[in-house]
């Protein structure tokens, strides 16, 4: 196939893109591809290992915000080599979202950790020592490299599998046809992504729930329910969905397609539905249908909720400690460190977006409110 994908041209060199150190550490960047198109993933490995051994750091590696890539931090390992002489590896999942030659850029800094010893005469002769957190802004790390595009328009990057499940294909005109499209597989999907666009006559609900999304070397392993009740006065069609797709692994065009289905829509007389007297004898037929499009939207606002609610169900803290980490970190970067290392993306998002727009965009909340605000949240 005419893909004319080309050959990606790395300005450093690979596997290892750049060699750096200064007086707190030694470092190395590197990338695991080689060649790239829009929307692919690779993974960026940095590595920053501590020079002198009697100090006490801890480093932050991270992206630099920028509408040229998406990234996802994949795992921060850290080694200790000897005493406090320690190694930190970190990994980040990245797809490039625009072809050409772009950079991307990481911000690189320390964490030192120093005591001084203090005398207060009003205990006599005991010694207090008190730590501070200095922080050092070291060279920025950067990776230069040109992606090339894709020779046709796609609405995935990666190798996928699509699934659709109508509920039934007869409503009444007070009722909703429920359908899901089942989105699976490896790769990168757009989050603005709509299966289904609009139909003249037809009214929709939407709404998307994530059964599955986790980040991997190979892009985010995902599955997606995108649900939608529609409701119409008429008879209506929904039209097959067709998702094109390009499989890096495999270098194809695919086209992932779901089949048609043609909804029946017919009419109820109203007042049959308030005779106290004598029913028809499908009316708790009728019944059950008028309200399907009440109980559809209150369907799509329980998945919402559930959403947004699942990770606190599912993230079981250590009440023995109470959120001490959290509640000793005394600087900014110190707990964008711990929030990374110890608590779930999805609990601690928000708190991270803060804590960087306060670092760098001087925010106007206080350290202590996002604190005091991230604790209200977790406990």
């Amino acid at each position: 196939m005419k893909n004319h994908l080309g050959k990606i041209t790395l300005l450093l060199l690979f596997p290892i893109l750049l060699f750096a150190s200064s007086p707190f550490a030694s470092t190395t960047l590197s990338s695991n591809k080689k060649e790239l198109v829009v929307k692919e993933a690779f993974v960026v490995t940095f590595t920053a290992t501590q020079q002198d051994p009697m100090a006490h750091i801890d480093f932050i590696f991270e992206p630099q915000k920028s509408d040229n890539f998406k990234t996802a931090l994949l795992s921060i390992d850290t080694q200790k080599n000897a005493s406090l002489n320690k190694t930190t590896l970190f990994k980040y999942l990245v797809f490039p979202l625009k072809s050409g030659d772009i950079t991307l850029n990481f911000n690189f800094l320390a964490h030192i950790h120093t005591s001084e010893t203090l005398t207060d005469i009003g205990i006599g002769d005991r010694d207090l020592k008190s730590s501070k957190v200095l922080v050092k802004n070291l060279q920025t790390q950067s990776l230069a490299l040109h992606v090339n595009p894709l020779s046709k328009d796609v609405d995935l990057v990666g190798d996928f599998n699509l699934e659709s499940k109508l509920q039934k294909n007869e409503i009444n005109q007070y009722g909703a046809a429920k359908i899901n499209y089942t989105l699976s597989g490896v790769g990168y999907v757009d989050d603005a992504l709509k299966p289904l666009g609009e139909m003249q006559g037809v009214t929709s609900f939407f709404q998307v729930n994530n059964q599955f999304l986790k980040a991997t070397q190979e892009g985010y392993d995902l599955k997606k329910d995108y649900m939608y009740a529609l409701s119409s006065k008429n008879n209506f069609a929904i039209s097959p969905v067709e998702l094109k797709a390009y499989s890096p692994k495999k270098k194809i065009y695919y086209t992932l397609k779901t089949p048609s289905y043609n909804i029946k829509v017919f009419s109820i007389d109203p007042a049959t539905l308030i005779d106290k007297k004598e029913f028809p004898e499908n009316s708790t037929f009728q019944l059950k249908d008028l309200k399907d499009g009440a109980i559809a939207a209150l369907i799509f606002f329980a998945g919402f909720f559930t959403a947004k609610l699942a990770p606190k169900w599912s993230f079981t803290r250590k009440r023995e400690d109470n959120f001490r980490d959290i509640k000793e970190a005394k600087e900014p970067k110190e707990l964008i460190i711990v929030l990374m290392q110890n608590y779930p993306s999805a609990l601690v998002q928000e708190s991270i977006d803060a804590l960087e727009a306060l670092l760098y965009n001087k925010s106007e909340n206080s350290f202590a409110e996002i604190k005091k605000s991230l604790l209200k949240n977790l406990m």
